[in-house]
């Protein structure tokens, strides 16, 4: 029979129990103590945007809501059991703690978890959790580390072999001209989300640094020896991850794509020095405020409007999705359930490991690689572009050519795509 708690019993084990003469200052509760360990991460994080701490905010979201409504223990007086069933309702989210469509926070429905957790996220989770109790730990809030015995999950490694092969990529691209544009927003989408396509594998953007650009992030570079003005993208300290500012010199394709949109939604061929537009615009338009003198072509053209921007990483993934779904029903429509499924399976972050890959491919120098993508460590991008196997490949064939096993499906899958009775249908 189980054991029926005291109602008393229950409410003490709500009740935070920090060690006394602890670091953390005047805090009242575990959520005022955890906001001193956030407040640190964001004073010292050197990127501006705020992203870091908002994934943190999740976590802690996710924590508290298993605190207040599950478990009803507070994180100071965890033991190492209760980290096991913390653990274990993350890898078996049970139906209640998904949020109902359309609640919002607030509402006795509401809750943190909109999906179950991948086991990705779970370890995120967990990771997150562990350093929250170190920094805790440490500053003598509590005398116990209730993770000490399990340590800190690993980190999520990167999947090198999530990325979209140059056919299907082409084909995305052929499917969004190809799309019925029954009003002028229809053009102004497809030129913008061509621009993104081309953006994410030519620049090997994150999707956040994507996002959070100025059309001013567009600048050129004059070589002095030669006097040729070249086109360059810009990657502040303020969007880059880690703050890790750069710049990348920009392929013809994406500068054709970036041109082409900015002339769709009315504005000059080239972005001005100092435009202060985010890169991303939106094909709906707000009311311009009287005191508001940027964009004075859209203003003219749109009278008294300007338009709306995309300021998320989440609007760039929908966008992005949405695209790749699209040639994923192509695709099962010809009978390619397998290249329908890479499609499907893809996210944006594809795009990036795409621009690596490709970049490798055409001989650009491995650090040359890493700098475009932001890598502080040359080993991430040698696993980010399998360099190790490919090096290997290379000595074999100098070795004992001919005794690899190898197969190029390329043109085989170029001429099935563009036979007479694979024409896009829509």
């Amino acid at each position: 029979m189980n054991q029926i708690l005291n109602p008393k019993i229950l409410t003490d084990m709500m009740v935070s129990k920090p060690e006394p003469d602890h670091a953390l200052g005047p805090v009242t509760d575990d959520w005022q103590a955890a906001e001193v360990v956030l407040r640190t991460v964001r004073e010292k994080s050197k990127s501006t945007t705020g992203l870091t701490e908002a994934t943190y905010r999740g976590h802690l979201a996710k924590l508290r809501w298993y605190c207040e409504n599950v478990a009803r223990v507070t994180p100071s007086r965890w033991s190492a059991q209760d980290v096991a069933r913390f653990s274990d309702f993350l890898e078996n989210l049970p139906a209640n703690a998904l949020a109902c469509t359309g609640t919002k926070k607030g509402h006795r429905h509401w809750t943190p978890f909109k999906v179950p957790p991948s086991r990705s996220s779970q370890s995120d989770i967990k990771r997150f959790v562990h350093a929250l109790f170190t920094a805790w730990h440490r500053t003598g809030y509590i005398r116990i580390n209730p993770m000490a015995l399990m340590g800190a999950p690993r980190a999520r490694k990167v999947n090198v072999r999530r990325s979209i092969p140059l056919d299907l990529y082409d084909l995305i691209l052929k499917t969004i001209e190809s799309a019925p544009k029954m009003k002028f927003a229809d053009h102004q989408k497809a030129a913008r989300d061509r621009f993104i396509f081309e953006a994410l594998r030519g620049l090997g953007l994150r999707c956040s640094e994507l996002a959070h650009a100025r059309m001013s992030a567009f600048y050129q570079l004059t070589i002095p020896k030669t006097g040729k003005h070249y086109w360059m993208f810009h990657v502040s300290s303020e969007t880059a991850k880690g703050g890790k500012e750069r710049s990348i010199p920009v392929p013809q394709a994406v500068w054709e794509a970036f041109t082409l949109y900015r002339c769709t939604f009315g504005l000059s061929k080239y972005p001005a020095a100092g435009d202060n537009m985010r890169l991303l615009l939106s094909s709906r338009t707000n009311r311009l405020e009287p005191e508001n003198t940027e964009v004075k072509r859209t203003l003219e053209y749109w009278f008294s409007k300007f338009w709306c921007e995309i300021t998320t990483r989440h609007g760039v993934y929908t966008i992005v999705k949405g695209r790749l779904a699209a040639t994923a029903e192509h695709l099962r429509k010809l009978g390619d359930d397998f290249g329908a499924e890479q499609l499907e399976a893809a996210s944006p972050h594809w795009l990036r490991h795409t621009f690596g890959k490709a970049s490798l491919l055409s001989g650009q120098n491995v650090r040359a690689i890493a700098s475009a993508l932001g890598h502080s460590s040359l080993e991430t991008t040698m696993r980010y572009t399998e360099q190790d196997a490919l090096d290997l490949i290379a000595d074999v064939e100098r070795a004992v050519p001919g005794t690899l096993a190898w197969e190029d499906t390329s043109s085989e899958a170029k001429s099935r795509r563009t036979e007479p009775n694979a024409q896009f249908e829509w």
